[in-house]
């Protein structure tokens, strides 16, 4: 049995106009762009002409994500975890310490322990008063105890089902719209990244009882939070997180040896925020909730206290540099970025895109799981590369998926054999930081990895000469075909809009191979390709997901670089614009790379067996198979079809001046 069409469309656009009520009066929040950028880019290692150019190219990418993709807001403050188990210490705090909401989103949520610590907090939490909502994905929390589902009810506890079955049996959305978001709002604090609820994330011989790793965690936590009383952000700095971590890891490396754990331990990265930007994630949540088709109706939340730089008590604490504490970042610039497909909502994917092209121009780290990259992004890598960027992947070497990492090795082998094509490097780089290598030549970089095939000054002028050729050959084809034009546009006064339309792309066609020559001239291009460097994490599966631009951008969440998370998943991701949580980041992939990863290069793939590639390759095609959209209710091939049409009606009616003075001239 199927719904009918109209209704479908009923149903949908119920849900987007739900969607637009609701934020209808919602506050904008000034930002003052042009300081934001300066503040960030004068704390780079740049000569004054780079600074100069860097801020206005970023204060241009800035405003028009801005106007383009999601909510954005300056003044917040942002906490890093890169240890599960610090991370839910805090998450489980902040939910016992809620007095008006805890709504939590998230895709799996199992039968671990800790997922009961979860239900338990959550059933406190709603008997405190607390509007609680759980709302969790059908297939990716299929192992959730009925029981605790029951419990959660009988306490008032909203427990929603994301796209069960059986709305998928009567399709109201297709089964393979699942909800990947990760996001926790616990009244004024929000918490977003890549940790679900599951035995992967913190497995179950962490927990005894009912905490996590003792009880003496709480009482030491609870002493520090004594000691910055007084302050509004009481979060733990990694030091003291260290101590507190040390101080019982002699007790879990004994737990583990007697219960070790049935999968495979789960790396990811987290971040707890405040600030304004609580207020758009938590609309990602409301926006969830309207797509699950529930009855449950929640309006946007208060607004949110600022954190500015004159705000002592603000910060948002260096929770990875273990080596020195730094001083406290404040008035962190965040733009909330999501993906939701049946909406048409793509802001994760068009900012990806818009950035990576645009915004690198030195260094981009890249730590993400399941790396099978739609076309779109593989092919803004390509061009970033083209333009002298160096790229660093931290993958997962361990998956829970099968033929995760042997699919991974495939892609790899398309980077490493297009770089080693483009001449910048043999694919196995070695160096300072993440990667300093020197590749055929003389000369030496810095970032993650640099190599040396400059051009010499003859070679420069000559390109530099038939880029003018070039202009100057295009222009005069088109000086012909207007002198052709002027000598038939008396024929016929008709086709004078048509000529006039001419007149002004042949004007447009000249100013813009003028500004991309000028473009290409000014902005000094690197005389190098960029380098690709690949790093598998081998102790742990890497299960987080961000990514790191020229030191001042970067990106957390939910989002993969597979299809999955491109076309069918409702995903989120939070854009940081700050040097300090920047840096942090890098730390972070630097650390992860120099303990615990392994570097492939394409001579560790091209000398693999025959059996290991040809695995490779099936396993990469299987991924691409399943991820196209194919039975799976997400296709547009129809508008697809519509657009064509559109086109080649555009083409002929823009072109019929062309044709037809050609048939007079030649008496057809």
């Amino acid at each position: 049995m199927k719904i009918p069409l109209k209704i479908k469309d009923s149903i949908y656009n119920n849900i987007i106009k739900n969607k637009t009520t609701a934020f209808s009066d919602e506050e904008k929040y000034e930002v003052d762009f042009k300081k934001i950028v300066n503040d960030n880019i004068n704390q780079l290692t740049l000569n004054d002409e780079n600074k100069a150019e860097a801020k206005i190219k970023w204060e241009n990418i800035l405003k028009n994500n801005a106007k383009n993709y999601g909510k954005y807001s300056s003044g917040n403050k942002i906490k890093i975890y890169n240890n599960n188990i610090l991370a839910f210490i805090d998450i489980l705090k902040s939910i016992n310490k809620s007095k008006k909401r805890v709504w939590f989103e998230s895709y799996i949520f199992d039968d671990s322990k800790l997922s009961s610590l979860v239900v338990d907090s959550l059933c406190n939490a709603s008997q405190r008063g607390c509007d609680v909502i759980l709302l969790i994905d059908f297939i990716g929390s299929k192992k959730i105890k009925n029981k605790w589902i029951n419990k959660l009810k009988k306490n008032n506890v909203q427990v929603i089902l994301f796209n069960n079955f059986l709305n998928s049996f009567f399709n109201v959305l297709p089964i393979f719209f699942r909800d990947h978001r990760k996001i926790i709002i616990a009244d004024n604090t929000a918490y977003c990244g890549s940790m679900n609820v599951s035995d992967s994330v913190v497995p179950n011989e962490y927990i005894q009882g009912n905490v996590i790793c003792k009880e003496r965690i709480e009482e030491i936590i609870t002493g520090i939070d004594n000691k910055v009383d007084g302050q509004l952000n009481s979060n733990l700095l990694i030091q003291s997180h260290n101590k507190l971590y040390e101080g019982c890891v002699k007790d879990l490396n004994l737990i583990k040896k007697e219960n070790k754990s049935k999968g495979i331990e789960f790396y990811d990265l987290h971040i707890k925020m405040k600030g304004p930007a609580v207020k758009h994630l938590a609309n990602v949540f409301i926006d969830s909730l309207n797509m699950s088709n529930s009855n449950i109706i929640r309006t946007p939340i208060e607004d949110q206290q600022m954190y500015t730089d004159s705000d002592e008590n603000s910060n948002c604490n260096d929770l990875i540099n273990k080596k020195k504490k730094k001083k406290s970042v404040n008035d962190c610039y965040v733009q909330i970025l999501e993906s939701n497909v049946l909406r048409k909502i793509k802001s994760i994917q068009n900012t990806f895109d818009y950035v990576i092209r645009n915004g690198a121009t030195e260094s981009i780290y890249i730590t993400t799981s399941y790396f099978l990259p739609p076309g779109f992004l593989r092919r803004a890598l390509f061009s970033s590369m083209s333009n002298g960027v160096d790229i660093s992947f931290l993958l997962s070497g361990n998956s829970d998926v099968l033929g995760d990492v042997l699919a991974t090795y495939n892609v790899i082998k398309k980077f490493l054999k297009r770089q080693q094509r483009e001449g910048s490097g043999s694919g196995s780089v070695s160096g300072v930081g993440v990667g300093s290598g020197s590749v055929s030549g003389s000369g030496s970089g810095s970032g993650v990895g640099s190599g040396s095939t400059s051009l010499s000054e003859d070679e420069h002028n000559k390109n530099h000469l038939s880029s003018e050729n070039l202009v100057e050959k295009n222009l005069r084809g088109l000086n012909k075909n207007m002198y052709n034009i002027n000598v038939i546009k008396n024929v016929n006064l008709l086709y004078l809009k048509q000529w006039a339309y001419l007149i002004n792309i042949k004007n447009q066609v000249k100013k813009r191979m003028e500004f991309n020559f000028l473009k290409k001239k000014k902005t000094n291009r690197k005389e190098k390709n960029g380098n690709s460097i690949f790093y598998h994490l081998q102790d742990k599966h890497c299960h987080a997901k961000n990514i790191v631009i020229d030191n001042v951008w970067c990106s957390i969440g939910s989002f993969n670089w597979d299809r999955f998370s491109s076309r069918r998943n409702l995903e989120v991701m939070i854009s940081v614009f700050n040097k300090q949580v920047c840096d942090q980041f890098i730390n972070e992939h630097k650390k992860k790379i120099q303990q615990n990863s392994k570097q492939v290069t394409l001579a560790h793939i091209v000398n693999r067996n025959f059996f290991e590639n040809f695995l490779s390759y099936c396993a990469y095609h299987l991924g691409r198979l399943s991820g196209k959209n194919i039975f799976d209710g997400l296709s547009n091939n129809s508008k697809k079809i519509i657009l064509k049409k559109a086109i080649i009606n555009r083409y002929l009616r823009d072109n019929c001046i062309r044709d037809i003075s050609l048939h007079m001239m030649w008496g057809v």
